[in-house]
């Protein structure tokens, strides 16, 4: 395959436009499954994705999909980043998460106003940034902006990244706080090893550390502010991904990792299922237990509607922002929970799928262990968790009085 590099050592990205994905870019990503396949291991040992494994990524443009053309990055719409996170969490989970988190943690930082923006990547088209929403820290108002001092855990892909985008708790005038996200530049904030799950190992998830660092006003927002799509950019009337819905966007990548998973487990299992026999019982092969074809068959058919909900998600909000629109209050609560239903849907699927293929799946040793422990943790994360969604999904249904419980 033939890829244009730029002199930063970013690659170039072919344009995407509309809703539907750009099948080039996707298949950048699966052309690299090999390669992350064969380093998924050291990096589960290692805490994080192995660097010839983010170079590789970077090298074909999957670190900047979200990142502004004019920044020589892809400005790839949902859809196009679903389905090449899907791709590389077919690999490897925790490389799926990490490109998933630095590829949000980019787009976040479009809606940035451009001096922002510039700051970050005018001088490095390759810069990227992790994220993390949690106002796991204070802030300190001052003559033209915050001092900023925290930690903040679960920083998944920090040591791929340049930038880091925090949240604190900003002061407000009447004594109270606001939830508010600051852009820390590189230099300004380290990582402290932290990261020791059963699962999704090598996400690099550690805790990033800052300690008084000065931030301009001009790289803050404010949390409900950006909720309610009112960012900061100057440039929404000229690029559409700035009017997409800011946590319907950060919410369906999360579909993208089960779904990448859930096929992961499909194809082992499915290679095992047509060699392995049965015992105990009159099949001398699974392929020809009614049982085991049954359960292949329900499986799939679940990771299937899985991949369906994450694409209806992702063309509304993709045909809202090409409208110039922000996507209503209703819509968004039902992205959100249709990746609850993702998860709940995968996560069956696979457990059906290593209970056919039998208890030497759940072994260390196995790939088909490791992609069962990567579904669960992955689908832990509060953006993905079944239940909170359904109930405020089924308030706004049937008009329910008082608040909502959480954002969407």
């Amino acid at each position: 395959m033939s890829v244009t590099t730029l002199a930063s050592g970013v690659a170039s990205l072919p344009p995407t436009t509309g809703t539907e994905p750009n099948e080039e870019i996707i298949a950048r990503a699966a052309a690299l499954r090999t390669l992350i396949r064969d380093h998924a291991e050291e990096g589960n040992r290692e805490g994080r994705v192995v660097p010839a494994v983010i170079e590789a990524l970077a090298g074909q443009g999957l670190l900047s999909l979200t990142v502004p053309r004019r920044h020589g990055g892809g400005e790839t719409n949902s859809r196009t980043t679903v389905d090449v996170l899907a791709e590389l969490a077919r690999a490897d989970g925790s490389t799926g998460w990490s490109a998933m988190l630095l590829n949000i943690g980019n787009w976040f930082a479009t809606t940035w106003p451009v001096r922002a923006q510039d700051e970050i990547w005018g001088e490095d088209p390759a810069a990227r940034c992790c994220v993390v929403l949690a106002p796991s820290a204070k802030g300190r108002r001052v003559e033209g902006g915050y001092l900023v001092s925290g930690r903040w855990p679960y920083a998944s892909g920090s040591y791929a990244a340049t930038h880091a985008i925090m949240g604190f708790l900003a002061p407000r005038e009447d004594g109270g706080a606001a939830h508010a996200l600051a852009v820390l530049s590189p230099g300004e904030w380290t990582i402290e090893r932290s990261w020791f799950p059963i699962g999704m190992r090598g996400t690099g998830s550690d805790t990033v550390v800052a300690e008084e660092v000065f931030v301009p006003d001009h790289r803050v927002q404010f949390f409900e502010d950006m909720v309610r799509g009112d960012y900061a950019t100057e440039l929404r009337a000229s690029e559409p991904r700035a009017n997409a819905a800011f946590l319907p966007t950060g919410t369906v990548i999360f579909a993208a990792i089960q779904v990448g998973l859930g096929r992961a487990a499909m194809e082992h299992a499915m290679e095992r299922l047509k060699a392995k026999g049965v015992v105990g019982t009159a099949y001398t092969e699974s392929r020809n237990s009614p049982v085991h074809q049954v359960g292949v068959a329900e499986a799939l058919s679940k990771i299937d509607a899985a991949e369906l909900l994450a694409h209806r998600s992702c063309r509304d909000i993709d045909a809202a922002a090409l409208r110039g629109e922000y996507l209503d209050e209703l819509t968004r609560a039902r992205v959100r929970n249709d990746v609850g239903h993702v998860v709940t849907l995968v996560q069956e699927a696979v457990d059906t799928l290593l209970k056919a293929a039998g208890s030497s799946s759940f072994m260390e040793t196995s790939v088909l262990s490791r992609i069962y422990q990567d579904v669960g943790m992955a689908g832990s994360h509060v953006h993905a968790t079944p239940g909170l969604a359904t109930d405020v999904y089924g308030k706004l249904l049937l008009g329910a009085d008082g608040p909502l419980p959480l954002h969407v």
